[in-house]
């Protein structure tokens, strides 16, 4: 079974979430409400909202305000009883009204569903109780008034009590069954002949999950006090024997005249919500390939182990892995096999290592591992050799053999940092210098790295020179709607054109530029600015508008200068904000998806739009196309190289197109290098398509006359 959230993970309060999104609950659940109860088609929106928003009003404020334990849910405003009055008033029946509270909790939990496993313990527990006891005081009320109409009414009202989902139980007011419906009778187990005459408590027999003694009657308390009650983390005995985690809900029943009637009981089965909550925990926390701990759950036991030697005064090592020859697996036998390799790397590297360390993948061939109380400083190393000499044993791969090896680069704590961030970093400097020494090796950090800091460093000088000098330049390559052929837009490629050394990469620049800040920040706002600029001048030469697409790091997007400079630009250039486009990959907002939040607001406020790039490679949920002002998907070429012959990567395709679409979000596919995966496209109705097959960069000269030439004008 999956593990549970660790310590530190909340990042999100459910009074925030129902703020945040309280308009959009409320439209979501209007579409849904309309294209399901005929009594809702005819109803303004003013109509058919009614009380709804009060009611999420009420549970975001006591969210907000009461402690998780011992949480009595009021509805201050009256919300359920005055939408059950009305609803009653227009003829609406019970079951309608409890469908109703039934498609709210569908659209929350929907929206919900990629963060819910931030939740605080409790927060969805009270969230449900909050619904359950909506549903509670719409049934008394329509109980309070089905006992001032005619029997047929009250006939009605038992056909609809037995037609919804969740339990529901009527007693007397000695506590006596009168009635069960038959979702009550499917997860008590008790069948309603059986049941009715028995005392409610011996047939809803309930045991707290915590101490695990049998729990007194809800229902007498309630008719006791006369008011609702509420309980979760509680077990069901069902007459089976089995038990099954339920949330209750207990409320007073009264006529008219306000004379007891008895109670109603309201229960459901959340097996399901709970496995729901523990699978999205564990997929926010490990990669979905190995099923090890991911980057995010890697940080997070870093930083509590780190705590846990500053204060017992022991020693941590953090080993950072890459495979080398990986890319050649891929690209001779496929991503197939590159996975299953992936797959065997990690269960070889589960071996070497003790229970109490942490193995994880942190994307890609690169992996770390974390050994806590390090007592011997020759630990790592001798762990470090133990893992070359495992992973240069041949891997079988389906009808293959091959043999890699992996450079490991190791960092010690407190010698190499004191914090996640730096330990990591300096891992990762050392694997690099295990990598340029040769595969297969072994380095541990060190202050005197000189020849890879000399080399990064005289990269970083001669970039800076080639920006100065306009030894940098900016190649186009088209985005072609697969179906049409027709040009739907243009992506900005970043060229360096060395004197001496001829095309240098960017794979090999852009990460000096980033690990420099300030240099990558000039370099980005240089792309944008020169991109921007070509882009206008395609307006003034007459052709038609084409979106213009540009890459953005991290570096920038964390720069406090960056959205005044975007601004400038707009203001400067009469261009429609809408054809630019800023590019951000998964792993940037995942990286910072906090602090990244804001600023892509901001940016798409100026009506800029925001596209993710390398989709499907990020190391986490897929939350953030909640969060953010996502407009579209970029389909990483990883997945689109191979469809043809990776039945996985056609499937990620295929469900990437199908989400965009019912997300109403862009989608391209990068990458595409043969016919096979233009017709893939065009058979799956993708949106656009890039990549050396269409055409490779060009420059901006000549990317015109191709494709620009005569449009337009």
């Amino acid at each position: 079974m999956p593990p549970k959230q660790g310590p530190g993970k909340t990042r999100l309060r459910l009074h925030e979430f129902l703020c945040q999104q309280h308009e959009t609950i409320l439209q979501k659940w209007e579409e849904l409400d309309r294209e399901t109860l005929a009594s809702a088609e005819r109803l303004t929106s003013k109509d058919l909202r009614n009380n709804l928003p009060d009611i999420l009003v009420d549970l975001a404020e006591q969210s907000e305000r009461t402690p998780a334990s011992g949480r009595y849910i009021n509805f201050e405003q009256k919300g359920p009883q005055h939408h059950a009055e009305h609803r009653w008033k227009l003829k609406f029946s019970l079951e309608e009204v409890t469908r109703e509270y039934a498609l709210l909790r569908v659209i929350i939990l929907q929206l919900l569903s990629p963060r819910v496993g931030e939740l605080p313990q409790g927060e969805l527990v009270f969230l449900n109780e909050g619904l359950d006891q909506a549903i509670d005081e719409s049934v008394s009320t329509y109980v309070a008034k089905a006992n001032s109409q005619l029997q047929s009414e009250q006939e009605r009202l038992r056909a609809t009590l037995t037609s919804i989902t969740d339990g529901v139980i009527s007693t007397d007011t000695g506590g006596h069954i009168l009635f069960l419906n038959p979702a009550a009778e499917r997860i008590s187990g008790w069948t309603q002949d059986e049941a009715i005459g028995r005392p409610v408590d011996k047939v809803l027999v309930t045991e707290d999950e915590t101490t695990r003694k049998i729990r007194d009657s809800m229902a007498s308390r309630a008719m006791a006090l006369g008011e609702q009650q509420s309980a979760g983390g509680i077990t069901l005995h069902q007459r089976s024997g089995e038990r099954v985690p339920i949330e209750e809900s207990v409320a007073p029943m009264r006529d008219t005249n306000g004379n007891d009637l008895g109670a109603v009981v309201t229960f459901r089965d959340i097996s399901e919500v709970r496995l729901l909550t523990e699978e999205l925990t564990y997929l926010a926390s490990h990669d979905a390939l190995t099923s090890l701990p991911n980057r995010v759950l890697l940080h997070d036991r870093l930083a509590q182990e780190l705590a846990h030697a500053e204060r017992n005064g022991t020693r941590l090592a953090l080993l950072y892995l890459d495979l080398d020859l990986f890319k050649k697996v891929n690209d001779v036998l496929g991503h197939g096999a590159g996975d299953e390799l992936l797959r065997q790397v990690a269960g070889r590297l589960v071996h070497c290592v003790r229970r109490t360390d942490t193995v994880s993948r942190l994307g890609g061939d690169e992996f770390a591992i974390l050994l806590s109380d390090v007592e011997q400083e020759s630990i790592p190393g001798e762990l470090a050799r133990k893992i070359t000499k495992r992973l240069s044993d041949p891997f079988v791969l389906h009808n293959d053999t091959v043999n890699v090896s992996t450079s490991i680069g190791i960092s010690l704590y407190p010698e190499d940092g004191r914090d996640a961030e730096t330990l990591i970093k300096h891992a990762d400097t050392a694997m690099y210098q295990a990598k340029a020494w040769g595969r297969g090796g072994i380095q541990f950090f060190t202050r005197e790295m000189n020849r890879r800091a000399v080399e990064r460093h005289e990269l970083e000088r001669s970039l800076r020179t080639a920006l100065e000098e306009e030894h940098l330049s900016l190649y186009y390559q088209p985005q072609i709607a697969p179906a049409s052929g027709q040009l739907i837009g243009v992506e900005a490629l970043l060229r360096w054109h060395h004197p001496e050394k001829g095309l240098i990469s960017p794979a090999d620049f852009i990460p000096v530029a980033e690990e420099s800040g300030d240099l990558m920040v000039s370099i980005g706002n240089w792309v944008m600015e020169n991109a921007y600029t070509q882009a206008r001048a395609w307006l003034d030469a007459g052709h038609t508008p084409v979106r213009i697409s540009v890459n953005i790091s991290i570096v920038q997007l964390r720069d406090d200068r960056f959205t005044d400079f975007l601004d400038e630009l707009l203001q400067r250039f009469p261009l429609p904000p809408e054809l630019f486009q800023l590019e951000l990959t998964e792993s940037v907002l995942m990286s910072d998806i906090a602090g990244a939040a804001d600023r892509v607001r901001r940016i798409k406020e100026m009506g800029v739009a925001i596209a993710v790039d390398d989709f499907g490679t990020g190391y986490s949920s897929l939350s953030y196309l909640k969060v953010l002002p996502i407009d579209e998907l970029k389909i990483d070429q990883s997945f689109v190289h191979n469809l043809h012959s990776d039945v996985d990567s056609a499937a990620i395709v295929q469900a990437v197109i199908r989400m965009a679409q019912s997300l109403k979000r862009r989608v391209i596919a990068e990458g595409v290098d043969s016919k096979e995966a233009m017709d893939f496209l065009v058979e799956n109705e993708c949106g656009g398509a890039q990549g050396f097959y269409l055409s490779e960069p060009l420059p901006a000269g000549v990317f015109a006359r191709q494709y620009l030439a005569g449009v337009g004008q």
